[in-house]
């Protein structure tokens, strides 16, 4: 009885990743090689992220999510003061694979386990915020560690450490995580918060 049960959760837990893999590749992301200008990513006005998708993909256990990016004069912003301090995301990963983590309750992975960097527009630095945005079962971890100038290339670096079970972003405070899980994909660039953008969005962003 107990070897058929646990044959039945390994069973499940394959199905799901199986399911979810499919969804990422279906949802419509676009390869870097099939573009003019692969590197920069773009978000209507009034969307929340490109479509298609761009950046994101199947990844297992790894220890560091890395990007160059640029953040050009279309991430100057005004959304208003209740939502200024909304984080937007760039680089990130969510991690699949869990008894708890149903992938249909259509809460999406990375809100459960996923560590990703946001960005937001200072109005008063005239700069980029960037900070850690951390989801560890379930609970949201944020906080500012970095800024970046308009228009300067700048490297961003997500550390994901096994053993210790810890993130680091950005070079910032270490933050614990519960889970076992190594299969995993890369998150790409969001706008929000609660809104959508003013106006187009574009983030130059080199793997």
């Amino acid at each position: 009885m107990l070897r058929s049960k646990t044959f039945f959760q390994v069973s499940s837990l394959k199905l799901s990743l199986l399911l979810f893999g499919i969804s990422l590749f279906m949802s419509g992301c676009v390869p870097d090689f099939l573009l003019s200008d692969p590197d920069w990513v773009e978000i209507e006005a009034g969307e929340h992220e490109p479509n298609p998708k761009r950046k994101v993909g199947i990844t297992i256990a790894p220890t560091e999510i890395t990007a160059t990016v640029t953040f050009d004069s279309s991430c100057i912003y005004d959304i208003g003061q209740a939502d200024a301090d909304d984080w937007n995301k760039v680089i990130g990963i969510g991690f699949v694979g869990s008894k708890d983590q149903d992938i249909t309750t259509g809460v999406p992975p990375h809100q459960v386990d996923g560590a990703r960097v946001g960005w937001r527009w200072n109005p008063t630095r005239k700069r980029i915020d960037l900070g850690a945005y951390v989801y560890v079962g379930g609970v949201r971890t944020d906080f500012k560690v970095a800024e970046a100038a308009i228009n300067t290339p700048t490297k961003l670096t997500i550390k994901i450490d096994y053993d210790r079970k810890v993130y680091q972003v950005l070079g910032g405070k270490t933050i614990p995580f519960t889970h076992n899980k190594t299969f995993g994909y890369n998150t790409g660039l969001y706008f929000g918060g609660n809104q959508p953008a003013p106006h187009k969005i574009r983030v130059k962003i080199v793997d």
